[in-house]
């Protein structure tokens, strides 16, 4: 039997006055919906403003035949993390150190500062900007190239996304991405070699794409290049033609991903935004996908 959700619910306005509702019934998907999702939907769905405080009231579930085509709470959007945990001691990239995390103040020694029952810790982080997960800007490869404070926010954010499955491949052809609509978009390539993050595997025989791949994702105009792997260069070779043909036209490029393997092949938007660091071509960031489920 479908359920439906039964609910009073008080709204307070950030100038003053308010409404209420009593009895409102919703359709759901499943056996419960929190009082937070319901307070999303009235505010969105009443196209309400300045809304202060939503309180949800005598809220209850009955089984009854739903009147809605899409029940509520099955309209939503999810965000997908396609980052790796930055941790003190992770070795990323063999060769180049790893982030030394620490305190620099910690709680206890905190205390003498402030009032009774109070403290805080301020880290202390130490590493290279080839850490985690990390976008490359066009100033990594090249020395008059945008830097990460120089190249703007709408490069980074809600880019549209299209996945590239390529899992099992190592070296990821052009016959990957022909066929496949990438012109103006975040080209995510997945191989399935996050599975080997933080192993010694991870740095060894690692995917890549060639390339010809490169030259035809310029050709094609595209925002943003992003691999599940240990660098989407041959790590065996000494150039780095996909570095230096991407950054050279100003793509972006996001190495050491996971999670790809959760992504539909499109529609959702990809995130990647580092802090804005002058005179720094590379930097971890949160890399994340939005998606309409």
């Amino acid at each position: 039997m479908e359920k439906r959700v039964v609910f009073d619910f008080e709204i307070e306005f950030t100038n003053g006055g308010g409404i209420q509702g009593q009895d409102f019934r919703l359709d759901i998907d499943r056996d419960g919906i929190s009082d937070k999702e319901l307070a999303d939907y009235i505010v969105e769905d009443m196209q309400l403003l300045m809304v202060k405080k939503v309180n949800i009231l005598n809220k209850h579930y009955i089984e009854e035949k739903h009147k809605r085509t899409t029940p509520v709470n099955a309209r939503k959007e999810v965000l997908m993390d396609l980052s790796h945990t930055v941790f003190d001691g992770l070795v990323t990239y063999k060769g180049l150190p790893a982030p030394v995390i620490c305190d620099y103040l910690s709680r206890e020694n905190s205390r003498k500062f402030y009032g009774e029952g109070t403290e805080f810790q301020i880290g202390k982080i130490e590493m290279v900007s080839n850490t985690g997960t990390y976008i490359d800007c066009p100033f990594h490869r090249y020395e008059h190239g945008k830097d990460l404070s120089e190249t703007g926010l709408e490069a980074f954010v809600d880019l549209d996304g299209i996945t590239i499955d390529a899992e099992g491949v190592t070296e990821v052809g052009v016959e990957f991405f022909r066929g496949k609509e990438v012109r103006n978009r975040a080209v995510l390539v997945h191989t399935g070699w996050a599975k080997h993050w933080n192993t010694e595997k991870y740095f060894e025989g690692h995917p890549y794409l060639t390339g010809e791949v490169a030259e035809y994702l310029k050709n094609c105009e595209v925002k943003l290049v992003g691999i599940d792997s240990h660098n989407i260069d041959n790590t065996q070779k000494g150039d780095r033609p996909v570095h230096s043909i991407l950054l050279g036209a100003d793509i972006l490029i996001v190495e050491h991903m996971c999670n790809l393997d959760k992504l539909p092949e499109s529609d959702y938007t990809f995130t990647a935004a580092p802090p804005k660091f002058k005179g720094v071509g590379t930097f971890p960031v949160r890399a994340f996908a939005k998606l309409n489920i």
